[in-house]
């Protein structure tokens, strides 16, 4: 359980939570907003996650939406899922996470050819764990977890002891943090009433949502956990299920926590101003240079753990789609890690690294993987009878469903709004793996 948490805990906290609230409350105003929209993304993805764990506790696959859309759906669906993962939803989040781990440890705020090196070197070492076998790969990452979580907690800290201090300084300079009143204090709440503010806020959601992306990594390695049980003698469990829930309910904890600290400890001005490297100047006004560059280097962790995660997963949707006949058969394996899939992604981000910026690759992540993922829940309503006759499905795994789905849609609206370009690059994405799949259809049709 420990593993799988921080296999999703890796997988979800990344470089976002670190970028998204310096522009919510620049368009926001009020830092009460900022929280609200970041406590409505944590439900969201929390729904999300139950959502698959109902899946996950009916059956258990590898290879994530490919191999339920595939089986459930049609193999068209599933296999434009799985080339969403391939594209979206592993090798450009990969590349986008590396490069920003080489940034943050080469201490440049620009892509460097220094952090590009950094960020190759980064994939190629979480490549090599990953080779050996899953239980390396996850040992190093609930390690690299463990030293992100002594991160948050010395700012956390920090923060406190600053915020403890305000109250005997010199009240002829008062201290206006971002956050100057109670988000209990529900008077702000009133302002929702107008159609213009919630616009704003689903616009922010559509940016604060990438952060919460990866809730259902642990699905992705469900039969070898599965595998890894019985040959232990270990009772089947609901171990993928409750990972998934019970991480998604700790990063969104996480996330609310820290942004309560970012907003209160610094001003609205400086916040604002400090754009996509507004957390190192938060620390630093709290606990000068020693406090930044441990920031620096949790934020560099948080990223590090993402390759380390997303390089777990990704490759089990590629030897699940070679399994399938839909990709070469030396994508897949004989053994229990799929090692050449592991080379071809670990290759495929690192060229992605020196070739695309970290903007390009950030600005249509969120929009695609949340309509791909709110497709493969759908699976739950979509083969409801097969589903209902191995479980009964509970109501409250239709409402989240339900939730997550609505949720999603708004989601892609609000893209098709302020993201046009992104939305129909999305739109390309599937349009290309329908292209694709009738041309290996056409050249390799399949053995039934």
């Amino acid at each position: 359980m420990v593993s799988l948490v921080c296999l999703v805990i890796g997988n979800m906290i990344g470089s976002a939570v670190y970028i998204s609230s310096s522009y919510a409350l620049g368009a926001l105003e009020d830092a009460r907003l900022v929280l609200l929209a970041w406590a409505i993304g944590g439900v969201h993805a929390i729904c999300g996650a139950v959502a698959y764990a109902a899946l996950a506790r009916r059956i258990v696959l590898s290879g994530g939406e490919y191999a339920f859309l595939s089986r459930f759906f049609h193999p068209l669906i599933g296999f434009i899922a799985g080339w969403i993962s391939l594209v979206a939803g592993f090798t450009a989040p990969i590349a986008a996470a590396a490069l920003v781990f080489g940034e943050y440890i080469c201490a440049s705020p620009q892509e460097t050819t220094l952090a590009k090196w950094v960020a190759t070197a980064w994939i190629a070492a979480c490549a090599l764990f990953h080779w050996i076998d899953l239980r390396t790969g996850a040992w190093v990452n609930n390690g690299v977890v463990f030293l992100k979580m002594i991160g948050f907690a010395i700012f956390a800290i920090a923060c406190i002891g600053f915020l403890s201090a305000q109250g005997h300084t010199d009240a002829s300079v008062p201290f206006v943090p971002a956050l100057d009143r109670s988000f209990f204090e529900t008077d702000y709440l009133s302002r929702l009433s107008s159609g213009p503010l919630l616009m704003t806020i689903l616009i922010q959601l559509f940016f604060i949502a990438l952060a919460y992306t990866g809730f259902n990594a642990s699905i992705y390695i469900a039969s070898e956990v599965e595998q890894d049980l019985d040959e232990h003698s270990v009772p089947r469990s609901n171990l993928v299920p409750y990972s998934m829930i019970l991480a998604s309910v700790i990063v969104t904890a996480i996330y609310l926590g820290l942004n309560y600290l970012f907003l209160a400890c610094d001003t609205r001005e400086a916040i604002v101003a400090g754009k996509d490297y507004f957390v190192s100047d938060v620390a630093y006004h709290v606990g000068g240079d020693s406090l930044r560059w441990v920031m620096r280097i949790t934020i560099a962790l948080s990223s590090a753990t993402s390759v380390l995660a997303m390089l777990a997963t990704g490759p089990r949707v590629y030897a699940r789609m070679a399994q399938d006949g839909w990709l070469p058969r030396w994508f897949g394996s004989d053994s229990e890690v799929p090692r050449n899939a592991v080379l071809i992604q670990a290759i495929a981000s690192a060229i992605i690294v020196w070739f695309a910026s970290l903007s390009e690759l950030i600005s249509y992540l969120g929009i695609t993987l949340t309509a791909c993922g709110a497709l493969a829940t759908s699976t739950l309503w979509i083969a409801r009878r097969e589903m209902a006759s191995r479980r009964p499905i509970a109501w409250w795994e239709d409402a989240c469903l339900a939730v997550y789905i609505l949720g999603a849609l708004l989601l892609i609206w609000a893209a098709w709004v302020v993201k046009p370009l992104q939305f129909w690059w999305c739109v390309g994405t599937f349009a290309s793996g329908l292209l694709i799949y009738v041309v290996v259809q056409a050249r390799s049709p399949r053995q039934k």
